[in-house]
This record gives structure tokens, C-alpha cells and sequence, in this order.
């Protein structure tokens, strides 16, 4: 990232954020990967962009084929341990997702979820300590995984997987690592 893109940025940041925090244009967008439940045989779809100062993540869960799960996610800094609390800024539709973090401490394909039930339609700022994150694999509880520390997140992402078939969309604002009180 360039210098110029770097001040332009801290120049247009609310006064809480910090560096670590992810704010969605249509640059930020770009870095995200949808993966979804055609990896496994499903057939639900996904897709995420920017659109007016926020991102979309929207789609269709199937739960045909033992699918059932759409999902986007970014690498991060490895640096989220300046945070004691992530705030999540999204305006839902009323369905359930999972706040994902993923850690090397905990094998491929599990992470630390935090699950969360939006409001259809209504802005909603929500905020997760290190406690609120259970890990998981493929929805099974992990027993033996060291509890989650924000610093060893090596990447972020979002899930939709309520079991529940049909369209869904989630605008996000921003993912924020607030400083704990």
C-alpha cells in the first residue's frame, strides 16, 4: 500500500478506528473470497461487492446435495492484538451468521465462530470479546482448541449456515478492533 493511499485513508477514519480496522469500499471488496458449500458437493451461492459505502454479502443457501453454507472471507494483519473488543457494523435480513476468525492454533477448516441474529432491515453495531468465540469444524464444537486470543487472527470472514434454504443479504460497514475498556 502506498504512502498517499495510506494518509488519504487515516484521513476519512472515524476517531475510535485503528489500523487493523476494516472499513468497506470498493478496494477493501476486492480482497475478500467467497467460499461456499460447492467445495463439499452443495449447491448455494454467494457473492460479495461494494456498494455505497459498505459491503454486500448476498446469495442463495441450498440445502440440497448435504449443503447448507455460504461464506466470505480475508486474510488480515496478524495484529488484531491491539483490540480487546471487534465491533461488527451490519444492516440484516433477519437470519443468523457467524462472526468467523481463524488462528494457526486450530487445524484447517475450523475456526473461532461467534454467532449473531440480525435485525431484518436495521443497523446493528455488535461487539464480541475473546469469550464470545467458540471453536468450531464443520459445526462440531472443538474440546481440545486453546481459547481464542485477537492477536493470533490470521484471517476473517462471515457464514451464513442457519439451515434454513432461500436468498439472504447482509450489508457490512465495517469490522472494527476496538481498544478494551
Amino acid at each position: 500500500m502506498n504512502l498517499l493511499r495510506i494518509l488519504a485513508l487515516l484521513a476519512t477514519l472515524p476517531s475510535y478506528a485503528f489500523a487493523d480496522d476494516i472499513l468497506f469500499d470498493n478496494i477493501e471488496t476486492k480482497h475478500w473470497q467467497t467460499v461456499n458449500d460447492s467445495v463439499m458437493g452443495g449447491i448455494s451461492t454467494s457473492r460479495f461487492y461494494h456498494e455505497f459505502g459498505y459491503g454486500v454479502f448476498e446469495g442463495d443457501v441450498s440445502l440440497a446435495n448435504n449443503g447448507g453454507f455460504a461464506s466470505i472471507r480475508r486474510v488480515i494483519s496478524p495484529d488484531f492484538s491491539s483490540g480487546g473488543v471487534v465491533r461488527l457494523v451490519v444492516r440484516g435480513d433477519g437470519r443468523k451468521y457467524q462472526l468467523r476468525l481463524k488462528t494457526h492454533d486450530i487445524y484447517q477448516g475450523a475456526a473461532y465462530v461467534a454467532e449473531f441474529t440480525t435485525e431484518a432491515n436495521q443497523w446493528q453495531q455488535l461487539s464480541f470479546t475473546e469469550q464470545d468465540f467458540s471453536p468450531r469444524f464443520r459445526g462440531r464444537d472443538i474440546l481440545d482448541a486453546p481459547p481464542l486470543r485477537f492477536g493470533d487472527a490470521i484471517q476473517v470472514g462471515l457464514l451464513i449456515g442457519d439451515k434454513v434454504a432461500g436468498k439472504f443479504k447482509l450489508h457490512v460497514q465495517a469490522i472494527e478492533v476496538l481498544e478494551a475498556i
